[in-house]
């Protein structure tokens, strides 16, 4: 795994304990908000990992326009499953619709997240900067 990768996994745990222990506060919904939670977060960290995938194998010397096609296929694919995992969340509720965006959003509030608090100077995780 790589060290990005491993950052985002670390923060999007934290953020899925924390909306864990939201679910289980909740009386209604609750074992399909935990399961639609549970589902959209395991979905967005396999999304972030097959983009990374694809941008190391654009990088290499390999043929870019097969790497494309591949990427566009999977792209359509990641379309349809969120189509899908939001179609079935409204079937259950509002709440259950809830948990199933911020699962599939938990890398992009993440790096929301991140991106202010390191323009605000409160973390220092010099990402893109060569750290001595």
């Amino acid at each position: 795994m790589s060290d990005i990768l491993n950052f985002f996994v670390k923060r999007v745990c934290i953020l899925y304990i924390v909306f864990f222990i939201l679910c289980l506060l909740i009386k209604e919904q609750r074992i399909s908000m935990l399961f639609a939670l549970t589902a959209g977060i395991l979905f967005s960290v396999l999304r972030f990992a097959l983009l990374e995938a694809v941008l190391k194998l654009l990088g290499g010397g390999e043929n870019k326009t097969i790497i494309i096609i591949i990427n566009l296929v999977i792209y359509l694919f990641n379309l349809v499953i969120i189509g899908v995992m939001i179609v079935l969340a409204m079937q259950f509720g509002v709440l259950t619709l809830i948990a199933t965006l911020v699962g599939t959003l938990s890398i992009p509030i993440i790096i929301m997240i991140n991106a202010i608090t390191e323009a605000l100077g409160i973390t220092k995780n010099q990402y893109g900067q060569k750290v001595k």
